[in-house]
């Protein structure tokens, strides 16, 4: 696997040597306004511990907006090869990179051998099985649609605390990418090279509509991951009384492990539907094994300027570390109505997977949040 990303990598260095012929820059945005239930700014779950140590929600409504920009940047050589990148402003120190490589934006160039991508970018796997369509919320309401790859850092996101194979060296991504006749082949890794990654699919128009289906492997090596668990009182004047709050982070180990996906989309007229599989095992460490597969499926149907979709995910099984995860579900409903010029009125509803975080021998039930407002594009 290095031995084709450094030669892909070298070839494409000599190829972008000759000058450019073309350039250009191109500002993009988007911004939201509205109400959020029981959520964070950015879609998140809120939280609370209870006085028997469960968790629960706080029945809470809030206003939440964001405004972002960025850029996207391309240019061609002489002799045909395309270049670019792109970047969002709130993200630029990740751009530049620093010590520990670029996690935010992506920089690429493609040819006529394919196309090579650096940067905060998809996997293999991810590339090819991709997600599922349904979620019109304004703002996501953690990701319900989005298939876990730990490839793309893992987890089933900060909307319940029950993260799993986030990894945080996911990034950056170095991905290889390869199109034919609407079939398509990838090979990714890590920034340290340690990771394998595959992915492949074809595409088709058939019947009256578009399908598409794809299949991805990803072999990656043991990780650490950190999650912010809060704050607990700690006494350290001494004096015998907890009285200062301090942060509490949880560190899990993971062990090496192997990642399989299968992704099965279509649209027909104006109706899109879509399916993901994803199995989760790995080596056993100090703290056993972790195992897990998840479904997702999502549909969406959209007549004149208005559209409505659903989203459902079920863990099918979850063994070892992941036991307590085994058997919990999520769903969501939303829809969208297009204003015109790239403004659009949203509403989201979902009812969470278990509120409950790995190793914890304290949960709560599912919870309800949702979101209403205007998103805009520009």
């Amino acid at each position: 696997m290095k031995n084709v990303l450094f030669a892909t990598t070298a070839t494409a260095a000599l190829l972008v040597g000759a000058a450019a012929s073309a350039q250009g820059i191109a500002l993009f945005g988007d911004a939201r306004l509205g109400l959020g239930y029981n959520i964070d700014n950015d879609g998140g779950i809120l939280t609370e511990e209870n006085s028997d140590g469960s968790i629960d929600t706080p029945d809470d409504l809030r206003a939440i907006s964001r405004v972002r920009f960025g850029v996207n940047m391309t240019g061609e050589t002489d002799s045909g090869i395309t270049f670019g990148a792109t970047i969002r402003a709130d993200n630029s120190s990740g751009g530049e990179g620093g010590t520990e490589g670029q996690r935010s934006g992506s920089v690429f160039v493609s040819g006529s051998w394919g196309t090579l991508t650096y940067g905060d970018t998809n996997g293999a796997d991810e590339q090819w099985v991709g997600d599922v369509p349904g979620d019109y919320s304004l703002t996501g309401l953690g990701e319900l649609d989005e298939t876990r790859f730990v490839s793309n850092g893992g987890s089933f996101g900060s909307d319940d605390g029950a993260d799993f194979a986030e990894n945080p060296a996911a990034r950056p991504t170095v991905r290889y990418d390869f199109d034919i006749a609407g079939w398509g082949l990838s090979l990714s890794s890590n920034r340290d090279l340690t990771d394998i990654a595959v992915g492949t699919g074809y595409s088709a128009d058939f019947g009256g509509g578009s399908w598409s289906a794809g299949i991805g492997y990803n072999k990656f090596d043991n990780f650490t991951s950190t999650d912010d668990a809060g704050f607990e009182l700690v006494d350290l004047d001494g004096d015998g009384i907890d009285d200062t709050a301090v942060p509490v982070v949880d560190v899990v180990e993971w062990p090496d492990g192997e990642q399989w996906s299968v992704g099965l989309k279509g649209t027909y007229d104006a109706f899109g539907f879509g399916l993901t599989y994803a199995k989760l095992t790995s080596d056993t460490n100090d703290l056993g094994k972790f195992e897990a597969d998840n479904l997702l499926l999502g549909a969406s149907f959209g007549w004149d300027n208005f559209a409505v979709g659903l989203v459902y995910g079920k863990i099918l099984s979850a063994d070892g570390v992941l036991s307590e995860l085994d058997g919990d579900d999520s769903f969501e409903i939303s829809a969208q109505y297009d204003l015109g010029g790239g403004a659009t009125v949203n509403f989201g509803a979902r009812r969470t997977y278990d509120i409950v975080g790995i190793g914890s021998d304290e949960g709560g039930d599912p919870a309800w949040i949702g979101d209403f407002g205007i998103s805009m594009a520009f």
